[in-house]
């Protein structure tokens, strides 16, 4: 009896072995028609090429927002100066579809002046997205950590500061500062020691005459009569800076015969990228102390125009340019402002560019 009932014990418990497991077999079949069924009946997110992959099921202002707020590098973004000299960077997304199953076409501005620091790195970007359609405006804040890329600051020192200039070597290393030198004269000793410091070094005429109003003559020997001298030296004075930032179209054609880039001289913000420079001739934003009377109009100007060549992104690049490095000197920069300069390259993961790096 005791074997029987054994057996009839085992018996009962596979039957019951055996309908737990086809209970088990008839959920999972039930799961898994419910997911195939819910996989089916997901509606589709709506997507956009500038971003990788479906983004969350937005419509219109508020799908633009979130393409902003991605930052994706195919996100083309623009600059223009508006009519108090302010700096405004743009950009836009068009056809965004809407909840009403057409699209819109949006234009966002970007505050890279109020721009504030946030963790790790990043930078905290306000902007503006409004629907060019409807006039919609929303504000938002992207995240943006720069890193490094091709842009990059073209920095110049002008005129015969020489000694000035020299002193100031261990500060250029300190920053890992790459500057070109547009000295005036004949062929100084101290061109060769700034190609040994990694430096570049152009002419800037011999005596500094307002090209404009001399004749033909006086600007053939104003600009190239000195040039065999250097170059014997070991110095290859590719570059010239016109005496005042001033030229005639003519000029330029005549001094690209003996140098391979012409540099202009000005008081607004321009940017480049390298084969505009390579065409031969660009025109540098003046830094000098008269221009700027508080330090803070300084850092604010250095500030926006820095952010503005990184966030545009690309290989631009933005030319700068001083003369004497002085608290006191009207063409010159203070050397406090030089380090500000410098240390707002850095932080951005901006390159010092010299004028040869753009000769090919």
């Amino acid at each position: 009896m005791g074997i029987v009932c054994y057996n009839n014990v085992q018996e009962t418990m596979m039957q019951n072995r055996a309908i737990l497991f086809s209970g088990c077999v008839l959920l999972l079949g039930l799961f898994i028609s419910c997911t195939s069924q819910a996989a089916k009946i997901t509606p589709e997110l709506p997507s956009h090429p500038l971003i990788p992959g479906p983004p969350p099921p937005l419509f219109g202002i508020d799908l633009a927002a979130y393409i902003v707020r991605e930052n994706p590098p195919g996100l083309e973004k623009n600059f223009i100066i508006d009519e108090d000299k302010n700096i405004i960077v743009r950009a836009k997304l068009s056809d965004i579809p809407t909840e009403a199953k057409g699209t819109e076409n949006f234009e966002i501005v970007y505050d890279l002046k109020n721009s504030a620091p946030g963790q790790s790195g990043v930078t905290l970007v306000p902007f503006t997205v409004t629907s060019l359609d409807t006039d919609e405006a929303r504000q938002d804040t992207l995240s943006w950590k720069p890193t490094r890329d091709a842009a990059g600051v073209l920095l110049a020192f002008d005129d015969d500061y020489l000694e000035v200039w020299e002193n100031s070597f261990d500060l250029f290393d300190r920053y890992g500062a790459k500057l070109t030198f547009f000295v005036q004269g004949e062929y100084d000793p101290f061109c060769t020691a700034a190609l040994k410091r990694g430096h570049d070094v152009g002419y800037h005429s011999w005596n500094h005459l307002n090209l404009p109003r001399v004749s033909r003559e006086v600007f053939h020997e104003e600009t190239v009569s000195r040039v065999p001298g250097f170059r014997n030296a070991g110095v290859p004075l590719d570059s010239f800076a016109y005496p005042f930032g001033l030229s005639e179209p003519w000029m330029h054609e005549e001094l690209l015969k003996t140098f391979r880039i012409l540099r202009g001289y000005g008081v607004t913000f321009r940017i480049y990228n390298s084969e505009i420079i390579r065409q031969g001739y660009i025109i540098s934003r003046a830094l000098d102390n008269i221009l700027f009377k508080e330090d803070e109009a300084f850092e604010a100007e250095v500030d926006i125009m820095l952010r503005t060549v990184k966030f545009i992104g690309g290989d631009l690049v933005l030319p700068l340019t001083s003369h004497d490095i002085a608290d006191d000197a009207q063409w010159g920069i203070k050397p406090r402002r030089l380090e500000y300069l410098f240390q707002g390259i850095n932080d951005l993961q901006l390159n010092f560019y010299l004028f040869k790096d753009f000769i090919e």
